[in-house]
């Protein structure tokens, strides 16, 4: 009896044990990475009021920053790593691609998110993608990694050395899009102590990466249902930003897209992108307060919205002015427009801002003829001149600070006149009898040379007829 007792003890003991491991499992698992497909958060969200620990938006098109805080600080971005590798896998990749999942998926930690991949599954790029934003798929992230490192390198990499290979590229392609104090490690941001970035750097790469065309597309879907390639069963991916999800109280009209991260040592991270009346934004934080992300994404929107507006100032090929050119080709027009040939260019300013902006230009005098005294005080150019040569200089500025100065430029080749010139007469403008009175003249004297001409060579005949008929008299 006793002995049974002490047997029942053991299994309750044993029971109990069991039941403690996978308890700590589980709990270790749901706060790992990102929350868990069914959108629990991995750790309850009560709104706080502390803030991100590094935030900062940026306005799309020029990469200028409206607002931050730490944004140059260095912090762990988690599962927003994925925005770069989608990045490079956009570029690099052949969406319609397909590629077959391999023994990586293996060295994917296992409390991380998944994908659900298997080995020997057959995806497209597009999918893989797709399945790494959507679900957040540290195993998607993995084989994108290996497929393009081996692809690109051109040689069959070991899994391991593959990803050792794409890191490199991660880095590479980061300080081509202007991130200076950022260095990755992994292709999906599990945590490691030298896999670090900043807000400011994930907004630069998060702009480098919405050029592309399927980027600015994936990073804004939010569900995908898909077959597992392997087993046939069905799949089903979702995302778990709320800013995108239209049944979420923190659903924001204005979201276009957005990536979310998160692990014990990173916190609660997000890439947020929006548009609203014709200005794209981008918002970052970093090691946010539990629950706190969502809202700190739209203040951060809002600020950016309701204060700053994007306005063109230069567009290339804009025509500032024609000027009449003296001492012409025949047959130009004898007009010539000087244009932007810079390119267009443009800034995120405060709204109050864009009144106080003024141009002024600046004309380089020794391109023009200077007065004649002859009543004509209009400028006009001197020829010849070569299309794109410096004519002027535009400069834009704010409240007495130069914002940017552009050449003005001619739009077109004008030649210079020559002697020939005065011959041919010139229709194309009223210099024509000007052209007719020159040619006349030039005629007349060609025709009185050749008189001229005649009469000696009809005296110098007759001298010497009359010469010779007197030597022979005498």
């Amino acid at each position: 009896m006793r002995h049974k007792r002490s047997e029942r003890k053991k299994i309750l003991s044993c029971i109990l044990i069991l039941t403690a491991i996978v308890f700590c499992c589980l709990t270790a698992y749901a706060s790992a990475e990102d929350a868990p497909p069914d959108g629990t958060p991995a750790v309850e969200e009560v709104p706080q009021e502390s803030m991100a620990q590094g935030e900062v938006v940026i306005e799309q098109r020029t990469g200028k920053i409206l607002k931050g805080r730490q944004e140059h600080m260095r912090l762990y971005p988690a599962s927003t790593t994925k925005i770069l590798t989608a990045w490079i896998a956009s570029e690099y990749g052949h969406l319609d691609e397909m590629v077959t999942v391999g023994d990586e998926i293996n060295l994917v930690a296992w409390d991380g998110t998944k994908a659900g991949l298997v080995e020997n599954e057959k995806l497209t790029m597009r999918d893989l993608i797709l399945g790494m934003l959507i679900n957040s798929g540290n195993d998607a992230a993995n084989t994108i990694a290996v497929h393009i490192a081996r692809s690109v390198s051109g040689k069959p990499l070991e899994a391991q050395e593959a990803l050792n290979y794409f890191s490199n590229l991660m880095n590479q392609k980061a300080r081509e899009a202007g991130a200076r104090d950022s260095h990755f490690i992994n292709p999906h941001g599990y945590h490691d102590p030298n896999h670090y970035t900043t807000a400011y750097d994930l907004a630069m790469i998060g702009r480098a990466a919405m050029k592309n065309d399927f980027f600015r597309k994936a990073i804004s879907v939010t569900s995908m249902d898909t077959t597992n390639g392997a087993t046939g069963e069905p799949r089903f991916w979702r995302s778990r930003n709320k800013l995108l999800n239209k049944k979420s109280s923190q659903f924001y009209e204005y979201a276009t897209g957005g990536k979310t991260g998160y692990t014990s040592k990173s916190g609660q991270c997000l890439v947020s992108f929006a548009a609203k009346d014709g200005m794209d934004l981008i918002a970052v934080m970093l090691n946010a307060a539990a629950g706190q992300r969502w809202s700190e994404a739209r203040e951060l929107f809002e600020y950016g919205f309701a204060n700053y507006q994007y306005q063109q100032i230069l567009k290339n090929g804009t025509v500032i002015k024609s000027f009449p050119v003296e001492n012409h080709a025949s047959g130009d027009e004898g007009s010539l427009a000087v244009e932007i040939s810079s390119g267009d260019w443009g800034d995120a300013f405060l709204k109050q801002d864009i009144p106080e902006i003024r141009k002024e230009i600046q004309w380089d005098e020794s391109q023009f003829v200077k007065p004649k005294g002859d009543g004509n005080t209009s400028p006009r150019l001197k020829a010849p001149i070569q299309k794109g040569q410096a004519i002027g200089q535009l400069t834009v500025s704010l409240r007495g600070k130069v914002l940017t100065r552009v050449p003005l430029t001619a739009v077109r080749d004008v030649k210079k006149r020559t002697a020939l010139d005065a011959l041919t007469p010139d229709t194309s403008k009223k210099s024509f009898p000007w052209t007719i009175a020159v040619a006349s003249v030039a005629l007349a004297v060609v025709l009185l040379k050749i008189i001229v001409h005649w009469i000696n060579h009809r005296r110098r005949r007759r001298n010497y007829y009359l010469y010779h008929k007197l030597y022979h008299k005498f």
